[in-house]
């Protein structure tokens, strides 16, 4: 019978079993660290790799991976493993870009194709200068810069949902320091800047943003939380975590600390954009009702 006792442990306690967490490598040393450190005061055997999406989800998908963190376009569809097992997906936050002018420039918003057409090649339009841009009166050439390491996914989120991809333009300067931006904001009256953080209060003027492609909304919005997670703010990438079914009781803990306000703390630090509490508190009651 006592050597039967670690089974029936085992059995009647599926946390004891080991945990296996893989995830983006932007939230390496943040989220990544936390979880890490989570698991370990838990007591629970456990393998921790943020070593980026894709080898994430190929983990998820052979088995090796119980829950996955990872960066997925609103299209991207995982919902089942290659054996057919499901997968819940709760969505935990976004990485956003942030667009800002010089604040007398008189612009107060931007769609995608405007930002195509001043930061890239081979759009649909060419903008050189502001008054190129249909409405705005202010014949000065345009100033475009992007801000951020290149670590972090808002300069490639940028570039695949504004720009399609195409190459940014050669009088673009690309990830300018962020004290270098905010002088830049203060002093040139014709700069806009694609930032993967929030600007200090003062500096330059954010702008909404508005997606208007075929199908979609011209309406512009600010990248606030609620925004930023309903998709109505389109320079955004989803942060979904992903568990496989048949493992979530066994890691119902952890996929509940990771909706709460502490791992949204971690996130911030990341500069990525935490769901709104409300969604999140909601999202960890129905984890008991499942």
């Amino acid at each position: 019978m006592p050597r039967l006792l670690p089974l029936l442990l085992l059995a009647a306690a599926p946390w004891l079993r080991a945990t296996n967490v893989a995830g983006s490598d932007a939230l390496a040393d943040t989220l990544g660290v936390a979880v890490q450190r989570q698991l370990a005061a838990d007591g629970r055997k456990h393998a921790v790799a943020f070593r980026g999406t894709l080898p994430a989800l190929e983990g998820l998908d052979s088995g090796a991976v119980d829950v996955a963190l990872v960066l997925l376009r609103d299209s991207q569809q995982v919902e089942k493993t290659a054996d057919g097992k499901p997968i819940r997906r709760i969505t935990l936050g976004a990485v956003a870009a942030y667009v800002y002018a010089h604040p007398s420039l008189p612009v107060q918003e931007v769609s995608l194709g405007t930002l195509a057409a001043i930061f890239g090649v081979g759009q649909a339009a060419d903008y050189k200068f502001w008054s190129d841009v249909p409405g705005v009166r202010f014949p000065e050439p345009i100033m475009p810069f992007t801000t951020g390491s290149q670590e972090h996914p808002s300069s490639t989120l940028f570039h695949g949902i504004a720009l399609g991809g195409r190459p940014f333009r050669n009088t673009v300067r690309l990830r300018v320091a962020p004290a270098l931006a905010r002088d830049t904001l203060a002093s040139r009256t014709n700069a806009i800047v694609v930032a993967d953080q929030p600007m200090p209060e003062g500096v330059g003027r954010l702008l909404r943003v508005s997606d208007g492609r075929e199908g979609r909304s011209s309406t512009a919005y600010f990248p606030d939380e609620n925004n930023i997670y309903n998709a109505d703010y389109p320079l955004r990438l989803p942060l979904v975590l992903c568990v496989r079914e048949e493992r979530l009781a066994a890691q119902r803990e952890l996929v509940r600390w990771l909706l709460s306000d502490e791992a949204a703390s971690h996130l911030r630090r990341a500069n990525f954009v935490p769901a709104p509490k409300l969604i999140r508190d909601r999202l960890a009651q129905r984890l008991d009702s499942n």
